[in-house]
Protein backbone atom coordinates (compact mmCIF):
# COMPACT_ATOMS: atom_id res chain seq x y z
CA UNK A 1 0.00 0.00 0.00
CA UNK A 2 0.99 3.38 -0.58
CA UNK A 3 -0.78 6.66 0.09
CA UNK A 4 -1.99 8.77 -2.59
CA UNK A 5 -0.04 11.87 -2.67
CA UNK A 6 3.32 10.25 -1.92
CA UNK A 7 2.48 8.74 -5.39
CA UNK A 8 1.28 11.90 -6.89
CA UNK A 9 4.73 13.29 -5.77
CA UNK A 10 6.64 10.74 -7.02
CA UNK A 11 5.00 10.63 -10.59
CA UNK A 12 5.21 14.61 -10.88
CA UNK A 13 9.20 13.79 -10.07
CA UNK A 14 9.47 11.63 -12.87
CA UNK A 15 8.21 14.27 -15.25
CA UNK A 16 10.16 16.36 -13.73
CA UNK A 17 9.41 20.30 -12.68
CA UNK A 18 10.64 21.81 -15.95
CA UNK A 19 8.64 19.60 -17.83
CA UNK A 20 5.44 20.10 -16.53
CA UNK A 21 6.03 24.03 -16.35
CA UNK A 22 6.64 23.87 -19.77
CA UNK A 23 3.02 21.77 -20.54
CA UNK A 24 1.12 24.43 -19.19
CA UNK A 25 2.39 26.32 -22.07
CA UNK A 26 1.99 24.11 -24.37
CA UNK A 27 -1.22 22.31 -23.94
CA UNK A 28 -4.74 23.41 -23.01
CA UNK A 29 -5.97 19.83 -21.92
CA UNK A 30 -5.05 18.55 -18.23
CA UNK A 31 -1.97 17.74 -17.62
CA UNK A 32 -2.20 16.36 -13.33
CA UNK A 33 -4.58 15.78 -10.86
CA UNK A 34 -8.57 15.80 -11.89
CA UNK A 35 -9.85 13.83 -9.30
CA UNK A 36 -8.66 12.56 -5.74
CA UNK A 37 -10.01 9.90 -4.52
CA UNK A 38 -9.12 7.41 -1.24
CA UNK A 39 -5.87 8.22 1.03
CA UNK A 40 -4.48 4.85 0.22
CA UNK A 41 -3.44 2.78 -2.94
CA UNK A 42 -2.83 -0.63 -3.60
CA UNK A 43 -3.68 -1.33 -7.06
CA UNK A 44 -3.26 1.47 -10.21
CA UNK A 45 -5.09 1.31 -13.49
CA UNK A 46 -3.83 2.77 -16.95
CA UNK A 47 -5.36 3.73 -19.96
CA UNK A 48 -5.61 6.21 -22.94
CA UNK A 49 -8.96 7.56 -22.61
CA UNK A 50 -11.74 8.04 -19.69
CA UNK A 51 -14.55 6.45 -21.46
CA UNK A 52 -17.58 4.84 -19.19
CA UNK A 53 -16.17 1.44 -20.17
CA UNK A 54 -12.99 2.24 -19.06
CA UNK A 55 -13.66 3.50 -15.90
CA UNK A 56 -16.38 0.75 -15.27
CA UNK A 57 -13.34 -1.31 -15.60
CA UNK A 58 -11.53 -0.15 -13.37
CA UNK A 59 -13.77 0.10 -10.78
CA UNK A 60 -14.34 -3.76 -11.28
CA UNK A 61 -11.23 -4.13 -10.79
CA UNK A 62 -10.79 -2.54 -7.54
CA UNK A 63 -8.08 0.63 -8.73
CA UNK A 64 -8.01 3.00 -6.39
CA UNK A 65 -5.79 5.31 -8.69
CA UNK A 66 -6.11 5.98 -12.59
CA UNK A 67 -3.31 7.40 -14.99
CA UNK A 68 -4.72 8.12 -18.60
CA UNK A 69 -3.73 10.31 -21.28
CA UNK A 70 -6.99 11.75 -22.36
CA UNK A 71 -8.50 13.35 -19.25
CA UNK A 72 -12.18 13.11 -18.39
CA UNK A 73 -13.13 16.77 -20.06
CA UNK A 74 -13.94 19.22 -17.32
CA UNK A 75 -12.91 21.84 -19.43
CA UNK A 76 -15.10 24.29 -20.82
CA UNK A 77 -18.11 22.98 -19.34
CA UNK A 78 -20.05 26.62 -19.06
CA UNK A 79 -21.69 25.21 -16.07
CA UNK A 80 -23.29 22.37 -17.63
CA UNK A 81 -22.48 18.72 -16.63
CA UNK A 82 -23.83 16.43 -19.63
CA UNK A 83 -25.29 13.05 -19.07
CA UNK A 84 -22.24 11.27 -20.61
CA UNK A 85 -20.08 12.80 -18.08
CA UNK A 86 -22.54 12.56 -15.29
CA UNK A 87 -22.08 8.83 -15.81
CA UNK A 88 -17.84 8.93 -16.14
CA UNK A 89 -17.81 11.05 -12.95
CA UNK A 90 -20.75 8.55 -11.60
CA UNK A 91 -18.23 5.98 -11.71
CA UNK A 92 -15.41 7.61 -10.23
CA UNK A 93 -16.72 9.21 -7.39
CA UNK A 94 -18.65 5.90 -6.43
CA UNK A 95 -15.47 4.10 -6.99
CA UNK A 96 -13.61 6.67 -4.89
CA UNK A 97 -10.95 6.46 -7.28
CA UNK A 98 -8.09 9.58 -8.61
CA UNK A 99 -7.83 10.36 -11.70
CA UNK A 100 -4.60 11.47 -12.98
CA UNK A 101 -4.39 12.78 -16.83
CA UNK A 102 -1.39 13.43 -18.71
CA UNK A 103 -2.01 15.00 -22.32
CA UNK A 104 1.00 16.44 -23.72
CA UNK A 105 3.02 15.30 -20.96
CA UNK A 106 2.75 11.53 -22.45
CA UNK A 107 2.99 12.51 -25.92
CA UNK A 108 6.52 14.52 -25.90
CA UNK A 109 8.18 13.15 -22.55
CA UNK A 110 11.86 12.31 -24.40
CA UNK A 111 12.02 9.24 -22.17
CA UNK A 112 8.73 7.78 -21.57
CA UNK A 113 6.21 9.99 -24.20
CA UNK A 114 5.00 7.78 -26.62
CA UNK A 115 6.82 9.04 -29.12
CA UNK A 116 10.24 8.50 -27.68
CA UNK A 117 8.68 5.36 -26.69
CA UNK A 118 7.69 4.47 -30.57
CA UNK A 119 11.06 5.02 -31.56
CA UNK A 120 12.64 3.09 -29.26
CA UNK A 121 10.54 0.25 -30.29
CA UNK A 122 11.08 0.51 -34.00
CA UNK A 123 14.58 -0.06 -33.80
CA UNK A 124 16.00 4.30 -34.21
CA UNK A 125 17.04 6.88 -31.68
CA UNK A 126 16.04 10.06 -31.06
CA UNK A 127 17.68 12.99 -33.24
CA UNK A 128 15.47 15.94 -33.14
CA UNK A 129 12.00 17.26 -31.72
CA UNK A 130 9.60 17.53 -34.32
CA UNK A 131 5.95 18.87 -34.86
CA UNK A 132 6.29 21.59 -32.53
CA UNK A 133 7.68 19.63 -30.09
CA UNK A 134 4.64 16.90 -29.88
CA UNK A 135 6.68 14.68 -31.39
CA UNK A 136 10.52 13.18 -32.27
CA UNK A 137 12.76 12.67 -35.58
CA UNK A 138 13.96 9.13 -34.93
CA UNK A 139 17.26 7.77 -37.06
CA UNK A 140 17.60 4.54 -38.02
CA UNK A 141 21.22 2.75 -37.97
CA UNK A 142 21.23 2.41 -41.89
CA UNK A 143 18.53 2.48 -44.33
CA UNK A 144 15.74 -0.10 -44.53
CA UNK A 145 12.98 -0.69 -47.02
CA UNK A 146 9.82 0.80 -46.48
CA UNK A 147 7.96 -2.58 -46.21
CA UNK A 148 10.07 -3.76 -43.12
CA UNK A 149 10.03 -0.66 -41.81
CA UNK A 150 6.45 -0.78 -41.81
CA UNK A 151 6.27 -4.64 -40.96
CA UNK A 152 8.26 -3.81 -37.57
CA UNK A 153 5.61 -1.23 -36.80
CA UNK A 154 2.72 -2.94 -37.37
CA UNK A 155 4.04 -5.56 -34.56
CA UNK A 156 4.76 -3.05 -32.65
CA UNK A 157 1.03 -1.11 -32.51
CA UNK A 158 -0.47 -4.64 -33.39
CA UNK A 159 -2.26 -3.22 -36.21
CA UNK A 160 -2.39 -2.15 -40.27
CA UNK A 161 -1.82 1.27 -41.16
CA UNK A 162 -3.64 3.33 -43.58
CA UNK A 163 -0.25 3.86 -45.76
CA UNK A 164 0.74 6.28 -48.27
CA UNK A 165 3.76 5.39 -50.10
CA UNK A 166 5.04 8.66 -52.26
CA UNK A 167 8.39 9.00 -50.26
CA UNK A 168 11.35 7.03 -50.52
CA UNK A 169 11.11 3.43 -50.80
CA UNK A 170 14.21 2.94 -48.21
CA UNK A 171 13.39 4.53 -44.41
CA UNK A 172 16.44 5.91 -42.57
CA UNK A 173 14.44 9.26 -40.77
CA UNK A 174 11.03 9.14 -39.29
CA UNK A 175 9.20 11.39 -37.58
CA UNK A 176 6.39 10.16 -35.24
CA UNK A 177 3.45 12.17 -33.47
CA UNK A 178 1.24 10.25 -31.77
CA UNK A 179 -2.42 10.23 -31.82
CA UNK A 180 -4.46 13.05 -33.78
CA UNK A 181 -0.66 14.16 -35.35
CA UNK A 182 -1.93 14.52 -39.02
CA UNK A 183 0.09 17.23 -40.13
CA UNK A 184 -1.66 21.14 -41.04
CA UNK A 185 -0.50 23.72 -43.27
CA UNK A 186 2.12 25.03 -40.86
CA UNK A 187 3.84 21.93 -40.61
CA UNK A 188 4.50 21.68 -43.86
CA UNK A 189 8.05 23.42 -44.07
CA UNK A 190 9.05 21.80 -40.64
CA UNK A 191 8.60 18.28 -42.48
CA UNK A 192 10.54 19.26 -45.46
CA UNK A 193 13.61 20.86 -43.55
CA UNK A 194 13.24 17.88 -41.22
CA UNK A 195 14.54 15.30 -43.98
CA UNK A 196 12.17 12.66 -42.52
CA UNK A 197 11.25 9.32 -44.72
CA UNK A 198 7.95 8.40 -43.18
CA UNK A 199 5.42 10.67 -41.21
CA UNK A 200 4.42 8.43 -38.83
CA UNK A 201 0.72 8.94 -36.79
CA UNK A 202 -2.54 7.65 -35.67
CA UNK A 203 -4.91 9.43 -37.74
CA UNK A 204 -5.10 10.71 -41.52
CA UNK A 205 -7.48 13.13 -43.03
CA UNK A 206 -8.69 14.09 -46.31
CA UNK A 207 -5.98 16.18 -47.25
CA UNK A 208 -3.39 13.86 -46.57
CA UNK A 209 -3.25 11.41 -49.47
CA UNK A 210 -2.56 15.03 -51.88
CA UNK A 211 0.06 16.45 -48.78
CA UNK A 212 1.71 13.29 -49.32
CA UNK A 213 2.29 13.01 -52.61
CA UNK A 214 3.16 16.37 -53.05
CA UNK A 215 6.09 16.75 -50.86
CA UNK A 216 7.18 13.05 -51.52
CA UNK A 217 6.52 11.22 -48.21
CA UNK A 218 5.62 7.69 -46.90
CA UNK A 219 2.62 8.47 -44.04
CA UNK A 220 1.54 5.59 -42.40
CA UNK A 221 -1.42 6.07 -39.43
CA UNK A 222 -1.71 3.29 -36.94
CA UNK A 223 -4.47 4.33 -35.14
CA UNK A 224 -4.99 7.09 -32.98
CA UNK A 225 -5.42 4.44 -29.24
CA UNK A 226 -2.60 2.15 -30.88
CA UNK A 227 -0.05 5.28 -30.96
CA UNK A 228 -0.86 5.97 -27.16
CA UNK A 229 -0.84 2.82 -25.56
CA UNK A 230 3.17 3.20 -25.12
CA UNK A 231 3.69 6.43 -22.56
CA UNK A 232 1.00 5.47 -20.32
CA UNK A 233 2.55 2.07 -19.49
CA UNK A 234 6.47 3.34 -19.75
CA UNK A 235 5.30 5.45 -16.47
CA UNK A 236 3.26 2.44 -15.34
CA UNK A 237 6.79 0.15 -15.11
CA UNK A 238 8.59 2.95 -13.02
CA UNK A 239 5.80 2.97 -10.77
CA UNK A 240 5.76 -0.61 -10.49
CA UNK A 241 10.07 -0.23 -10.01
CA UNK A 242 9.56 2.64 -7.36
CA UNK A 243 6.53 0.21 -5.50
CA UNK A 244 6.71 -3.29 -5.97
CA UNK A 245 4.30 -3.84 -4.33
CA UNK A 246 1.33 -2.28 -6.11
CA UNK A 247 -0.86 -4.00 -8.70
CA UNK A 248 0.00 -1.73 -12.14
CA UNK A 249 -1.98 -3.08 -14.98
CA UNK A 250 -2.84 -1.61 -18.14
CA UNK A 251 -6.98 -2.11 -18.56
CA UNK A 252 -6.88 -2.72 -22.82
CA UNK A 253 -10.03 -0.94 -24.16
CA UNK A 254 -9.66 -1.27 -28.26
CA UNK A 255 -10.68 1.75 -30.67
CA UNK A 256 -10.46 0.79 -34.26
CA UNK A 257 -9.65 4.44 -34.86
Amino acid sequence: MVKRDELITFIDDCFGREFRAKAKRKDNYVNGVQIRGRADVKKVALGVSASLDFLKLCRKSGADLVIIHHGIGLDGLDHHISPLLKNRLRELIDGDMTLLAFHYMLDAHPVFGNNAQIIEKAGARIVAPFHEDWGFVGELPSPLPLDSVIATLSRVFGSDPVLFRNGPKRVRRIGTVSGGGAPRMSNIAEIIDSGVDLYLTGEAKEEIPAISKEIKINYAAFGHYNTEKFGVTALGDLIKKQYPALDVRFLDVPCPL
